[in-house]
């Protein structure tokens, strides 16, 4: 379109130089596999660090990485996600050749000899930025063991609280987010914790284990999230004195829960306090539970707020046979096929030896008949006598075994192992090369013969890098997608009225440049080089009524 006015504003142009711009790259497929290595991320020549990749991650970007242990930045155990639309996807053998999670473990953990502290660090092992947009965000396949960012006895048997990370697994602030095919085990504090924004959150076809609190919580879903809790295994959750005992599932006041084909089993109270599967006290009547199955919860199966603001307990076998045929009256939306049955499991004999050996502080003694019935699912031998104190408490539970020990014998029940295992690709594609014609700042100014000229013309010119703005003018850069800054007239400060408005895809290589340079903006006081697609704003109440989508932002 550009074409048919050069006549007319070239003029107006300090230069009028026609640029052949290089192929803006889209989303890539990147690799990792765990070594000494650098690498350039290349299926050929993996990078030897997740954390690298995730350095280096732009919006789309498929991250793909091999078996192996990863201990992040430093050894610190943070793997932090700052762009939108990313996929992890573990479980890869060596030569990326076959994918299968539960055979190839791709595992997250803090260094064992890590020196740090834990300023900065994220609660999570993987965590959403907390200022930077994460929304889409998948992670398939991958081991987040907590074991290394805890501190325990000499022997194993219990943790030391002082000295342990008080923090989930995973932890995530934004829209859209699903976990699916990983272990996630002994954290001191949630498994999974996420603002649950938007219709599609999933977790699914995971191991939850060894939790303290909540396994899952939506307890921060948002109006009109909804996340799909499916075919997990939920296992060994802990009390803890003064805070309460353990949950599965703790459902959030706002929001939908949907909760199918899961197992959910060995939660310990506290005082008779919690111990629940699923915990509704909130009341939300938007919940749904089909085809769960429930063993050994101490606490009860369901704990909810009815409709007259009543915190009841559910824990006989014929109530659930009610809450399966009136679910209404449970305040839940669906509900079908939920049971107490025993999955079969074979847990690990010195850990549920320990675990079924702790006896809380109030009232003092366990129930023998839940006690005997845990240690003869893996052929301990029955406890004639009750315990006396409280011996051992919220061990670590051992990652090699976790399969196949706590798979269920019953079919379509809990994780399944065989898949099928998704095959992830960022469809990596270049944009068309684009002719960027260079102008002057002004040529967009109010009044000018140019400035309403440029729908859809790709531009060049200098600006400098001014404040964020929450404008958003140009109806192809929303605000769910786009960033906006002010795009100063070079030499001018915050404190000027003569800005474009600039608009960064979140998470794009434009946009990571741009946050780069801003840092140290005052190394660059005749602005920086802006290339991108210009549109008039359509409101000449601004001295530069026009907004420009950026390609790329360089020195």
């Amino acid at each position: 379109m550009l074409s048919r006015y050069r006549a007319t504003i070239a003029p107006l142009f300090i230069a009028f130089v026609l640029v052949l711009a290089h192929p803006m790259a889209h989303a890539a497929d990147i690799y990792v596999k765990a070594s000494d290595d650098m690498g350039s991320g290349a299926k050929e020549a993996p990078y030897g660090a997740l954390w690298r990749a995730l350095e280096r991650a732009v919006r789309g970007d498929v991250i793909h990485v091999a078996q192996g242990t990863y201990h992040s930045k430093g050894g610190s155990g943070a793997f932090v996600v700052k762009v939108p639309n990313l996929t992890l996807a573990g479980g890869y053998n060596g030569d990326f050749s076959v994918r299968n999670p539960f055979k190839y473990f791709t595992i997250l953990e803090r260094a064992e000899d890590y020196r740090g502290d834990w300023t900065g660090l994220p609660e999570g092992l993987i965590a959403g930025h907390q200022h930077e947009d994460h929304s889409g965000m998948v992670v398939d396949g991958f081991v987040l063991n907590s074991k290394s960012r805890n501190s325990y006895l000499a022997d194993g048997s219990k943790i030391l609280p002082k000295d342990s990370w008080k923090g989930e697994l995973f932890h995530a602030n934004n829209a859209n987010i699903k976990i699916l095919n990983c272990i996630l085990l002994n954290p001191y504090g949630d498994g999974i914790y996420a603002a649950w924004q938007g219709a599609d959150n999933e977790i699914s076809n995971c191991f939850v284990l060894n939790t303290f609190y909540a396994a899952i919580e939506t307890r921060s879903a948002q109006p009109g999230g909804v996340v799909s809790i499916k075919n997990n295994t939920i296992l060994f959750g802990w009390s803890q004195p003064g805070k309460g005992g353990s949950m599965g599932v703790f459902v959030g006041r706002q929001g939908k829960t949907i909760l199918e084909n899961n197992i959910i089993g060995f939660l310990q109270t506290e005082g008779g306090e919690a111990g629940y599967a699923v915990s509704n006290t909130f009341g939300n009547d938007e919940t749904v539970m089909k085809n769960n199955m429930f063993f050994q919860c101490q606490g009860g199966y369901y704990k909810y707020m009815d409709m007259n603001t009543q915190n009841l307990l559910m824990w006989k076998p014929d109530e659930l046979e009610d809450l399966n045929e009136n679910p209404m009256d449970y305040m839940l939306d669906e509900a079908e096929g939920n049971m107490e049955a025993d999955p079969k499991l074979l847990p690990d004999k010195v850990y549920f030896d320990r675990f079924g050996a702790f006896v809380a502080s109030e009232p003092g003694k366990l129930n023998m008949d839940f006690l005997n019935q845990w240690r003869a699912s893996v052929g301990l031998p029955l406890q004639a006598a009750q315990g006396t104190a409280r011996q051992n408490w919220g061990m670590a539970y051992p990652l090699e075994a976790v399969i196949p020990n706590l798979v269920s014998k019953l079919p379509g029940k809990g994780v399944q192992l065989d898949g099928p295992f998704a095959h992830y690709s960022s469809e990596a594609a270049a944009s068309p090369a684009k002719d960027y014609v260079q102008v002057s700042f002004d040529v967009f100014k109010k009044g000018s013969p140019t400035v309403k000229k440029y729908q859809g013309d790709p531009v060049m010119f200098t600006a400098g890098l001014g404040q964020t703005s929450m404008t958003w003018l140009v109806a192809s850069a929303p605000r769910t997608d786009y960033d906006c800054v002010k795009l100063l007239k070079p030499s001018e400060t915050d404190m000027t009225r003569d800005y474009v408005y600039g608009y960064l895809l979140k998470g794009s290589p434009a946009a990571k440049m741009w946050d780069r340079l801003f840092k140290k903006r005052d190394n660059y006081p005749d602005g920086v080089t802006i290339k991108g697609t210009a549109w008039y704003a359509g409101n000449d109440n601004y001295t530069y009524p026009a907004g420009i989508i950026v390609d790329a932002v360089s020195k």
